[in-house]
């Protein structure tokens, strides 16, 4: 032990940086002082983060109000064999994921998004289900940070929004979409708490959206494209909830057209993209079947689930994307197990290079409640191999989001 307390801080932090796992690392954060003062400082985490993406902890899920009551909200860990087993369980124990510490009363407040160890909610304000009063929160740290409100003068320019989400009331519904941005500059460090928020409202006839920096700590306007896939009668069709992401872009279906509405926040501009090379031939009934995926090379993969088929199976085609170009190159074709056909419930998410699968309960239990319950897995886009994940009793869920972060011992508050 002498030996190691002779080693430097800066020795230490090269030794940590070569664990191979975050497992390993958290428990060679524990085993000493030394280890634990290196692991847990702003110098080691900005260096600790670029080479290690946070992995897959579980699934978030948000459920509606049943008969009078109010909608909640509950992380679902993920399960042995996986991986990420143990740090989920860390995670679930020290982060209030009740989100109890905001203002009262807690269920006015509605989750909205969740992205980067962040999650985002809001609740009414002033009776308005468009202009929310918002607020960006750390489960882990139990801490939120508050949003000023959208500036009258920006906020006539919107006009009677369409609803984007329904509820019970005017405290669940909302007519607009608010959602968190990744800090994509290879720049940006781990002690940097910046972060963006896109407000987005459809109205008639038009598209309206308001970005927030913490930076500048103002709102300001996003100019969306002209182009006529956004004419009166199709931008109704625009589900602003329903959206994909990868490297810094956002991408949503707009009705009625094979293309997609695009936002690169890296320079926060919206274009429009003809899809239909992949969609050709497949009937589109749902967003969810078409989900996005980041490669390590910077390119982008598109994953098509092909669910309505005459074989009853379900098949996920693979293409990879070059965006600014009308390239799409099919890599892969993968059909799913055979009883998953009508269980098949959609993409939540990707991660470390992997797809996480959300399958309705067997019909097998349909008549036992008991046994009845919602299963996640993971696909390997590479070996195509699946792997259980996590699992819910929770039926009804409004929003399922995929969780990925690092054990409380190796964060900094982000907010």
């Amino acid at each position: 032990m002498a030996d190691l307390v002779a080693l430097t801080d800066d020795v230490l932090a090269e030794i940590l940086l070569r664990v191979s796992s975050l497992r390993d690392l958290a428990r060679a954060s524990a085993s000493c002082a030394s280890f634990h003062r290196v692991a847990s400082s702003q110098s080691f985490l900005g260096r600790f983060r670029p080479l290690h993406a946070p992995p897959p902890l579980g699934v978030f899920c948000c459920y509606p109000a049943g008969r009078g009551g109010t909608a909640g909200s509950q992380f679902h860990a993920a399960l042995p064999p996986h991986s990420s087993a143990p740090l989920a369980r860390a995670v679930a124990h020290s982060a209030d994921f009740s989100f109890a510490f905001l203002p009262r009363p807690a269920a006015d407040w509605l989750v909205r998004d969740s992205r980067d160890g962040r999650f985002l909610l809001d609740r009414a304000r002033d009776g308005s289900t468009a202009f929310t009063e918002v607020a960006i929160c750390d489960p882990l740290f139990w801490r939120y940070l508050r949003l000023p409100p959208i500036p009258d003068d920006l906020a006539a320019s919107v006009e009677n929004p369409y609803v984007q989400r329904t509820g019970d009331g005017d405290l669940q519904s909302r007519s607009s979409e608010i959602f968190l941005a990744s800090r994509s500059d290879d720049s940006v460090s781990e002690e940097d708490l910046a972060f963006t928020v896109i407000w987005m409202a459809c109205c008639r006839g038009k598209l309206v959206a308001f970005f927030y920096s913490s930076e500048s700590q103002q709102w300001r306007v996003l100019s969306p494209p002209e182009h006529y896939a956004l004419s009166t009668r199709r931008v109704m069709g625009v589900r602003l909830g329903q959206r994909n992401h990868a490297h810094g872009c956002f991408y949503w279906m707009v009705a009625l057209t094979h293309r997609w509405l695009v936002l690169d926040t890296r320079k926060m501009e919206f274009s429009i993209i003809d899809i239909s090379p992949v969609l050709s031939g497949r009937a589109m009934m749902f967003s969810n079947q078409i989900t996005t995926v980041e490669s390590r090379d910077g390119r982008t993969t598109v994953v098509v689930s092909d669910v309505f088929r005459p074989d009853k199976r379900c098949v996920l085609y693979f293409y990879g994307f070059m965006y600014f170009t009308d390239r799409w190159q099919l890599q892969n074709r993968v059909t799913l197990p055979e009883e998953w056909g009508y269980r098949f419930r959609g993409i939540i998410g990707a991660a470390e290079g992997y797809l996480f699968i959300k399958l309705d309960h067997s019909k097998e239990n349909l008549n036992d409640q008991s046994e009845q319950h919602v299963e996640y897995f993971s696909l390997d886009v590479k070996t195509m191999q699946l792997g259980s994940f996590c699992q819910t009793t929770l039926l009804t869920v409004t929003e399922a989001y995929l969780y990925c972060g690092f054990p409380p011992s190796l964060l900094l508050p982000s907010v």
